[in-house]
């Protein structure tokens, strides 16, 4: 199908990274001429927009992603032999029975073009159905001057009117084949091709295409009529379980292609993921397999457990080190005149706000100086070296560093080039978020009733992000199916292997590389982050205790802990699809998962509302979960210029009544009605009506969701409990009107 030198076209960056992505197939506007898509050489490499980090972080979510593609598709449930490596991933990334995707051979590409070449290069003829083809680009043109003379009316009568075909063989190996009447079969040890008729040897043949079924289609011969089956086999599978044939080891439904509308979703399944992106990569290095005692260290000082004793000379040694001399001589100072103040009868106000001072004094040190010196829990420790074996989406050791970095890079102390703060407090809000109409007490009150809300769903802490950065980016393909194993009637019970293959090569440079076309984009986002003793109360009131700890550790560690050793058991660990979380009533109550769904449902309640309010529809929303930090990030996807379509909304919603609309539907317990209320319950308080967008929007492909961690009636279908929980929101309102604020 390639030529040398394929045309190119341009279409947006978005389009070209999905839907017109390499090996896709698709037509011009009209509808008319069919094409498939090739990686071009033209394309720029991304340069400064991803560092170096960001690009090795890449490629090892690529890396991960083989992974888990290859160990869900070699399962071979209820097939007759094993699934070899070959048929479940690109042979390209298969070295010596392992999956082995190499950084070096990838080339990290802006999507401005795309090659292309016509596809398929089969026709038939609009008045008799004489069926013709091409095998190469390269010879259409004269391959198409000889069509009419094997016209059965002759050449001088033939309409000499060919429509391209509109259908396809595919199969889920990723490969992809024009219609023809050839077919392949295994004989004698070898793949046999068969082209002409059995009866007479005519390479002549009818396209006969009744209305229905693409599977009614047949082929006729055009000198003795005798009719041949529409059918092909995928000759790589062909090739790798042909020897199995003989032996009845390898079913035919496993090696056959389907006939599938080259403009049918089957035809061709684009994969990809995102991250976000950072400007430091000060705790981001932290992950490194050589960091492992630093990155204890530092997650023991965040989550607030004990620092080791060191005494008094110690503590001199590292605070003089660290240029901190003059506090440590006033710091002993304080703490030795404390005695003093007794002796002389000072006022215990005077006492306590000198101990007060000497504690923030200490904290401080904790935090810093003294933070690699802290004592690290055997789960923390536990998590950090066996980090590597985690699905990084779920990796709460990842979501940590990153919430970090977010933290100290995009919400807290910086400016955009026009002079608006990156980040705003939206219960405090800037001149720009207000609405025009709102001025004097009218503000506070407005901010009273936001904060009102935010006390009422659970938040400590919401903000406006103005500069979300976000790469997301493809590299690979499927076809027939988007997961990794696909099943078919006429197979039975059996899952076949669907193959998930990089895209081809292009030269850049001196070296053919595989492309991965990145689309890096900074939007608006929501920054959540939920009142820690809220959620405390709410897993006690549904009976989920998190894992112990020392007290004034934060629950952030407890949960680190727990997901340590939720991954040594196969049975609740979790896996890149979350194979365990589908199976109903299996899980038992960890905190883990029941904190991961709040944050996850919580993400979609705010995501759904705000699509409805902001014009944007779901699917150009992203979401980001920091699990131990109990906070999650939502925000708009998309290439084109943002026009502060999320700041808008806020500024739009306002109202001093109610505080913003935003949150007073958040709060309206008919905000998570659902429409299909009794098949949703069933399904676990998640369907289309009310939680579920797009699967390429979500981090989970939908699952950990449920409406009853936000409104109780009901639990999760993986609850292996199966009581009905208390919802987040009700346990919020409780500590609301007992007087306890929502914020820390």
């Amino acid at each position: 199908m390639s030529t040398a030198k394929p045309p190119t076209m341009q279409r947006s960056r978005g389009q070209l990274a999905t839907a017109y992505a390499p090996h896709s197939l698709f037509t011009f506007e009209g509808g008319s001429g069919a094409c498939f898509a090739l990686p071009s050489p033209g394309n720029r490499t991304t340069g400064d927009d991803l560092r170096p980090n960001t690009q090795r972080m890449i490629a090892e979510q690529i890396q991960e992603y083989f992974d888990a593609w290859a160990l869900r598709a070699t399962r071979g449930t209820n097939l007759r032999h094993a699934v070899p490596l070959n048929l479940a991933v690109d042979g390209r990334v298969v070295s010596d029975d392992a999956v082995r995707v190499r950084l070096g051979e990838l080339a990290f590409q802006v999507p401005d073009h795309v090659g292309y070449v016509p596809f398929p290069l089969s026709f038939v003829c609009t008045r008799c159905d004489l069926h013709r083809h091409s095998d190469r680009v390269e010879r259409l043109a004269e391959d198409a001057s000889r069509f009419r003379s094997a016209c059965p009316s002759g050449s001088e009568n033939c309409a000499n009117d060919w429509q391209q075909l509109d259908v396809v063989f595919a199969h889920w190996s990723g490969n992809v084949e024009a219609i023809t009447p050839n077919y392949r079969s295994w004989h004698d040890g070898a793949v046999r091709e068969m082209g002409r008729c059995t009866s007479c040897g005519s390479d002549r043949f009818f396209l006969r295409r009744p209305p229905g079924r693409l599977g009614n289609w047949e082929f006729q011969c055009a000198v003795c009529r005798l009719p041949r089956q529409m059918q092909q086999r995928d000759l790589l599978t062909l090739e790798e379980l042909g020897p199995l044939i003989p032996q009845n080891q390898a079913l035919p439904a496993e090696i056959n292609m389907e006939p599938v509308s080259y403009r049918a979703s089957a035809a061709y399944y684009v994969h990809g993921d995102r991250l976000l992106v950072f400007d430091q990569e000060r705790y981001i290095q932290l992950l490194g397999s050589a960091h492992t005692a630093p990155l204890s260290a530092f997650l023991s000082s965040e989550y607030g457990y004990p620092p080791t004793q060191i005494d008094d000379v110690q503590k001199e040694q590292l605070l003089r080190a660290a240029g901190q001399s003059a506090q440590w001589d006033n710091y002993r100072h304080m703490r030795d005149f404390i005695p003093q103040l007794e002796t002389m009868g000072a006022p215990p106000e005077v006492i306590a706000a000198q101990r007060a001072t000497i504690a923030r004094t200490e904290a401080e040190w904790n935090a810093t100086v003294f933070a690699g010196h802290h004592q690290a829990a055997d789960g923390i420790e536990r998590a950090c070296r066996e980090r590597s074996e985690y699905v990084r989406r779920f990796d709460p050791v990842r979501m940590a560093l990153e919430h970090k970095t977010l933290t100290e890079e995009r919400l807290h102390g910086r400016q955009m080039p026009d002079g608006k703060d990156v980040s705003v407090d939206l219960t405090i809000l800037d001149p720009f978020l207000f609405p025009d109409d709102v001025q004097g007490d009218e503000r506070s009150r407005m901010l009273d009733q936001v904060r009102i809300r935010r006390d009422l769903l659970g938040m400590a802490e919401i903000r406006l992000v103005r500069d979300v950065r976000v790469c997301e980016y493809t590299f690979a393909y499927t076809r027939t199916s988007s997961s990794p194993t696909v099943t078919r009637e006429k197979a039975g019970l059996a899952e076949m292997p669907v193959r998930l293959r990089l895209f081809d090569k292009v030269q850049v440079g001196d070296r053919a590389q595989h492309p991965v076309l990145c689309l890096v984009q900074s939007n608006e986002g929501f920054y959540v982050r939920l009142d820690e003793s809220c959620v405390l109360a709410w897993l006690e009131a549904n009976r989920i205790r998190p894992a112990p700890a020392e007290a004034g550790v934060r629950l952030g560690g407890r949960l680190i802990e727990e997901f340590a050793r939720m991954q040594a058991d196969e049975d609740v660990r979790f896996t890149r699809f979350l194979d365990e979380y589908r199976r109903e009533r299996s899980i038992p109550r960890f905190a883990y998962p029941y904190v991961y769904t709040l944050l996850h449902t919580m993400a979609h309640h705010l995501l759904g509302i705000s699509a409805s309010m902001s014009g944007l529809d779901l699917g150009s929303f992203g979401e980001h979960i920091f699990v131990p930090d109990l906070a999650f990030l939502v925000y708009r996807r998309g290439m084109t210029m943002d026009l502060g379509n999320l700041s808008s909304m806020w500024r739009d919603r306002g109202d001093p009544a109610y505080g913003n609309e935003v949150l007073d539907r958040m709060v309206d317990p008919a905000s998570l009605r659902c429409g299909s209320e009794s098949v949703c319950n069933h399904r676990g308080g998640a369907c289309p009506d009310c939680l579920l967008i797009p699967e390429t929007a979500c981090l989970t492909r939908n699952e950990l969701l449920s409406r009853s961690v936000l409104i109780g009636r009901g639990s999760p279908r993986w609850d292996a409990l199966a009581e009905p929980l208390t919802g987040y929101y009700e346990i919020a309102r409780l500590r609301r009107s007992a007087g306890a604020s929502g914020s820390t």
